[in-house]
């Protein structure tokens, strides 16, 4: 299978570096937030902001040699990327910090400059950026939650949540919605809120386990994923578990795409089949990649450290994979 990124752009761009996000901006762009790779004895003797980060932009509709682009950035703590799209005058990815402001780096709609979420230390502490109805969001912990209402301004959403000391029984590691007035955000120790466009409720749910992700389907459901992998289906304060899972880690992204609901992780990648979680096949053949995922505009993205891989509902392509040692 050919791969999209030629080995001159691989070496140059992508090969001194570990990929650690992805975002869809549309089907024919892709961005991907990469670190310097280095051991972890090396890595834990730096502070995460003191490890240079990289943004690369993959141009999915033109030739080799002018199919992609990349900017170094520095002082990005765990940085997270997403998308900005309308009502902005353009489409643009952004690049988050979990720093005391919130910086954030527009870039690919026209570059910086940099904006800050809580420009008086509020501690965002970003989790995800996420894209409802062309509005950002960022998404922290602190049941923090912020909505990008113009260039460079950053509204926090707070109606409804008490405002007490942060802990990491609290979310929010996930916001997804159905509309801008049919909300949910999950984290903590199943801590789940609901916002109506107004007012933020908390909703009852069934277990007090670390919650990871929520995702609002296109069957009508709310999903929610949490310690273990397990998975629970519904709404409001009327949850089910549909699946105990006995994984270490939590999977990282679950979205709804092609009419279900894939599943990612560090270490696995899988689809729900209504009845059980199912690896991903294509033609009858296992699907081999990890990490993390993005879905929009009729493409589904995954990325592990190094290799990423597209699929538009027929086909697989690889679009970054390591090449040989020279």
């Amino acid at each position: 299978m050919k791969i999209f990124l030629d080995e001159a752009t691989w070496r140059k761009v992508v090969a001194d570096f570990d990929i650690t996000d992805i975002a869809v901006r549309d089907r024919n762009i892709v961005q991907l937030c990469l670190k310097t790779k280095m051991s972890n004895e090396d890595a834990s003797q730096l502070l995460n902001e003191d490890i240079p980060s990289r943004i690369v932009t993959l141009f999915l509709d033109r030739a080799p040699g002018n199919n992609f682009g990349f900017q170094e950035l520095q002082g990005m703590r765990y940085p997270s990327v997403g998308v900005s799209r309308a009502p902005f005058p353009r489409p643009s990815g952004l690049i988050v910090s979990r720093s005391s402001k919130g910086d954030v780096w527009p870039f690919g709609g026209g570059n910086g400059p940099m904006e800050f979420i809580a420009p008086d230390g509020g501690r965002p502490a970003t989790r995800r950026l996420k894209c409802i109805n062309g509005y950002t969001y960022s998404v922290g912990t602190g049941r923090r939650v912020y909505r990008r209402t113009a260039v460079g301004k950053w509204l926090r959403i707070d109606n409804g949540l008490p405002q007490t000391e942060s802990s990491t029984a609290q979310g929010f590691s996930d916001l997804d919605a159905f509309s801008e007035s049919d909300m949910y955000a999950v984290g903590g120790n199943g801590d789940v809120w609901h916002f109506d466009g107004a007012k933020w409720t908390q909703q009852g749910f069934p277990s007090n386990v670390e919650l990871a992700t929520v995702t609002c389907a296109g069957d009508g459901n709310v999903y929610i994923s949490g310690e273990g992998g397990s998975l629970w289906v519904g709404n409001k304060s009327t949850w089910k578990r549909i699946y105990k899972g006995s994984s270490s880690i939590l999977w990282n992204d679950v979205l709804w795409f092609q009419d279900k609901l894939w599943l990612a992780s560090d270490y696995q990648f899988r689809q729900w089949n209504g009845k059980e979680l199912v690896p991903v096949k294509h033609e009858g053949e296992n699907v081999y990649i990890t990490g993390h995922m993005d879905a929009y505009d009729g493409i589904l993205v995954v990325a592990s450290l190094d290799t990423v891989m597209q699929f538009d509902g027929k086909s697989w392509q690889v679009l970054v994979a390591p090449y040989p040692v020279s």
